[in-house]
């Protein structure tokens, strides 16, 4: 596989990642806890351990304890590991006991299977391994670099695609023997299956030519086949992925049975480069404002000195300082609010939240995509949210001793007065 330069992640997206991650995980076992004791007791489908296969190809708990109860405590305890695992704390002993819970639940009761359940116990041992401490994660509280250490080693980047790859292909050739995908009628059988959900989509796939929907048919049929050799190309992945992808959402929509494509989507997430996604382009090293006294900018400019890759997008100064009295003029400060703004390569200035979505944008990678997402908010409901948190925002934290955040002389010199 032509593995290209290494990947554009870094700390702040990748703690995205793991709080959507640990949520899936969180909301998984809670809805679980219900269905715990049919599943995975001696009350339950397999009444009897020693039924299932995998019962001790490991150490499983639940071959010597199943009762309900224990059940019960056991899928609980799961979701408080996902919570913690989400927030960064204690993650890696949560991962891996999440891990080892995940096998157990697995090795009681193998009717439980689907494709996406193995991805998800890799990614939670991939987590174990990763550099601790990311930003944006609870342990990273208040350190004085906010980048910290932390990468994502692109060994482990390319063992997901590898894995990720490998898979979706064996699946095609699975379905070669399946008369329902070479003739075309998967799709069709799908839609009018009990599991199918009710709504406009499938209706609409519903009333539909046959012929058309055995295009789709063959469409996903070819997709998988080919996704291991068109991932070799590294141009490709960005579209493959993005491919399978949207046939993962079209699933959710069509299908009342989601934990499947859950968790493939939280694989796809995984094997997101942040680097397929530029920063916005800017003629000149841009200067962020921000109020020196507020707590909240203070953390705003550590986010941005933590995610920006390049290093040289924003420089800063505190709206109290001397550049910013020289560079705006009373007049336009007195339209600003006080507490951040932009100033453009350009020397346009931007304010509230046409401000933030300019600061993500610069920032690329998942932090772009968020800013696209957020653009398509009516800017009076956008700046509505932005100047209700900003009213607020003395109380929620505290008010920081110096004009500029605690951050090593490296990160320091970006800053202007």
């Amino acid at each position: 596989m032509n593995t290209g330069s290494e990947n554009g992640w870094t700390g702040g997206q990748y703690s995205l990642f793991r709080a959507v991650f640990g949520l899936y995980l969180f909301v998984h076992f809670v809805e679980l806890v219900p269905w715990g004791a049919e599943l995975f007791s001696n009350r339950g489908v397999l009444p009897h351990a020693a039924a299932s296969p995998l019962i001790h190809l490991f150490p499983n708990v639940l071959a010597l304890w199943d009762a309900p109860i224990f059940i019960e405590c056991l899928l609980i305890i799961a979701a408080g590991l996902s919570f913690l695992f989400a927030a960064g704390q204690w993650d890696r002993v949560a991962a891996l006991s999440l891990w080892y819970l995940w096998a157990c639940l697995f090795g009681r009761d193998p009717l439980i299977a689907n494709p996406a359940l193995p991805y998800v116990g890799w990614l939670l041992l991939a987590h174990v391994f990763l550099p601790p401490a990311p930003y944006g994660s609870w342990a990273a509280r208040g350190r004085p670099d906010p980048r910290g250490a932390w990468h994502m080693p692109q060994a482990i980047y390319l063992l997901a695609w590898l894995l990720m790859a490998l898979g979706y292909t064996y699946s095609g050739c699975t379905k070669l023997v399946s008369p329902s995908w070479l003739d075309g009628t998967a799709l069709a059988r799908v839609l009018e299956n009990p599991l199918a959900r009710p709504g406009l989509p499938r209706d609409t796939l519903l009333v539909m030519p046959r012929g058309l929907l055995r295009v789709f048919t063959w469409g996903v049929l070819g997709l998988e086949l080919s996704f291991a050799p068109l991932a070799l190309v590294r141009r490709l992945r960005p579209w493959i992925w993005s491919a399978m992808l949207a046939m993962h959402f079209g699933l959710f929509l069509v299908i009342n049975f989601t934990d499947l494509s859950a968790g493939m989507v939280i694989l796809h997430l995984f094997t997101f480069d942040p680097a397929w996604v530029a920063p916005r382009k800017a003629r000149g090293t841009e200067l962020l404002f921000y109020d020196g006294h507020c707590g909240l900018c203070h953390r705003a400019v550590r986010f941005v000195l933590a995610e920006d890759r390049l290093g040289t997008t924003f420089r800063f100064s505190p709206l109290q300082g001397d550049l910013f009295q020289a560079t705006v003029s009373e007049a336009e400060r007195r339209a600003l609010p006080d507490s951040l703004v932009v100033r453009t390569a350009e020397g346009a200035l931007l304010s509230r939240s046409t401000a933030i979505l300019y600061i993500l944008s610069g920032l690329g990678g998942a932090w772009r995509v968020i800013a696209g997402g957020m653009s398509l908010v009516p800017a009076p409901v956008r700046d509505g949210l932005y100047d209700g948190v900003a009213r607020i925002r003395y109380r929620l934290f505290a008010r920081p001793e110096d004009a500029c955040p605690i951050v090593p002389g490296e990160l320091r010199a970006r800053f202007d007065h």
